[in-house]
Formats: structure tokens, sequence, C-alpha cells
């Protein structure tokens, strides 16, 4: 992502229409998938942004995870310690620095189709190496390839996903999909109108993404469209701008290490993820609008 998307995203996604309602599906995901603690006295689960941006969903879910932000780029770390979330690591998503079997939760907000992002497999095979038999893996992705757009450009997307193709890579990489669907879709057709008529921007050599402040009636009038979609969600929607995928890791994916050990790889995985610590690949989670 470039630079200045990130300084647009932190300025935006506290209040932004999309932001919100992504923030409110994934902690929708948690809940059904029994993540989250349903009793005060329940010790919180461990849980990993894992692509954590600018640091929104952690403060989002301050008090009910303990949880870890991980990003490859120092521009996305440097905003989001202003909001005093963390601990933050800097490392990829496909050698994420911890213990086989050590987290609860991993989150991943539209990260995984950067092209920052070589290989999404590997990266889906290291978050079931990661979580604890029956943790739960909630991914969020953009939709169709044909939707490409300048907004894809500006943010470094690689690839654009279908719902079933969301649904054989996951489980293909040690999850049971509990669900994979897609959202965004009562405003799907005027959208991706806006989006088919900028294509012409691609050729242009200054290009920014869709994500922009909009006026306040217009940001609660969008927020209301998709807080209906949400009430309707038993519908079996057939198309979106995004994708929304919740999982569980199988019982029988066999840990890198055993007994919880860190293998040599793992430990030197951790020796890059340190905050000061540089991957050469820079991915941007949550883009905005997909």
């Amino acid at each position: 992502m470039e630079p200045r998307e990130y300084r647009r995203m932190f300025s935006l996604e506290e209040t932004h229409w999309w932001y919100r309602a992504l923030r409110i599906r994934i902690a929708r995901a948690l809940g059904d998938a029994g993540a989250l603690p349903s009793h005060p006295s329940t010790a919180l689960p461990r849980c990993l942004d894992a692509g954590c941006g600018t640091g929104m969903l952690l403060a989002f879910l301050r008090g009910r995870v303990r949880a870890t932000g991980l990003d490859a780029s120092r521009d996305a770390l440097a905003l989001a310690r202003t909001r005093e979330v963390g601990p933050l690591v800097r490392a990829s998503v496909e050698a994420l620095p911890f213990r086989s079997a050590s987290l609860d939760i991993i989150l991943s907000a539209d990260v995984l189709y950067h092209r920052g992002v070589r290989d999404d497999r590997a990266a889906l095979r290291e978050a079931a190496r990661c979580l604890k038999p029956g943790g739960v893996l909630i991914l969020n992705l953009p939709a169709f390839a044909w939707l490409t757009s300048s907004h894809d450009r500006a943010i470094h997307t690689a690839r654009r996903y279908t719902a079933g193709e969301v649904r054989r890579k996951v489980k293909a990489s040690g999850f049971i999909p509990l669900r994979v669907r897609y959202w965004n879709s009562l405003l799907f057709v005027p959208l991706a109108l806006v989006r088919l008529l900028r294509r012409s921007r691609l050729r242009g050599t200054e290009v920014q993404s869709d994500l922009d402040r909009v006026p306040g009636w217009l940001n609660g009038t969008l927020s209301r469209a998709l807080a209906l979609e949400q009430a309707l969600d038993f519908l079996p929607w057939p198309a979106g701008l995004s994708i929304l995928a919740s999982a569980r890791r199988e019982s029988d994916v066999q840990a890198a290490s055993s007994g919880g050990e860190a293998s040599p790889s793992e430990e030197a995985n951790r020796a890059h993820a340190r905050p000061a610590a540089a991957p050469s690949a820079e991915h941007a989670p949550q883009g905005g609008q997909r």
C-alpha cells in the first residue's frame, strides 16, 4: 500500500461506513464461532491480528481478547502505536513468529490479496500451524477479479477471490470452513458500476484508493444499508464486494514442533519479527471498500 493510503486509512477508519461494518461483522463472526468469552471471569483468548494495519481493529476488540498486532509495514505499525494497542510485531504472514498451537484466534482482514503476500496458501498454512486445535480463523478478502480497478493499483492488489475459491483454500490448509459468504451485497451493483467506470484510470500515473471522506448524511445512509444487509444475513447473497470467511482449525493438523516448543525455523522467524526488524514485503490490510 502507498504510504499516503495508510495515513488516509488512519484518519478515516474509526467512523467510515465500510470499516465500521467490517469490524461489526468480524466481532459477530467471532461470537458465532464461540471464540469470545461468554462470562466475565473467563480468560481472554489469545488473538493475532495478522495484518493489523493502523490498529483500529485491535482497539475495537480491546477487553474482549488478548491481542497482538502483526504487520509488515513500518508506516502502518507507527500509526498503530499511537492507538496504544499492542504488543505489535513487524513480520510476514507467511512466516508467523509464534509457537505452534499457541493462539486461539487469528484475524486477517484484507491481507492475503496483497502482492506482498507471495503465497496465500503458505500464509493459511502458517495460520493453521499457530492456532490451537479448534482455534478460529477469520478472513476478509476482496471479491471478483473482474472488479479490479485503480483502487486495486493504489492498495497493491495481486488477487481477488470467489467464495468457492476461499472455501477450497481454507479447507486445503487444515481448516473446517464454518461460514464463507459475500457481503457488501446490497450496494454491490452501484459500487461495482463505479469501479468499472474507473478502470480507465489504471493507465494513469497518479492513482488513489476509493477510500475517502464522505458527507455525514451519506456515511450514515451507507452504514444503515450495511446494517440492514447484516440483519438479512439469512439470505444467500449471490455476490458482494467482499468475502468474509470463518473457519476452525482441524484437530489433526500436525504442529510444526512437539510440545509447543519452537522449531529452529520458528526461532529464526522470531529473530526477524521484533518491532525494529524488517522483512521486505509490505502488505496492506483493510484497504477499504474492497
